[in-house]
């Protein structure tokens, strides 16, 4: 869960920087910006992974 929370952070920091085009219309950002912005889908999708398997895990201990 740890690097899922890194990869959300870093994800959430690319999306910053990739909507600034909208404010400053004489910044042109690489495409590479928005590809970037989707990790924080990423980062979510492995936060969630971690909760399932720490609660399966901890399911089987009681």
């Amino acid at each position: 869960m740890k690097i899922g929370g890194i990869v959300l952070v870093t994800g959430m920091i690319c999306t910053a920087i990739a909507i600034l085009p909208l404010f400053f219309t004489n910044l042109d950002l690489p495409s590479i910006w928005w590809f970037l912005s989707m990790l924080s889908g990423v980062g979510l999708a492995l936060i969630l992974f971690g909760l399932r398997r720490s609660s399966k895990v901890r399911s089987r201990l009681k």
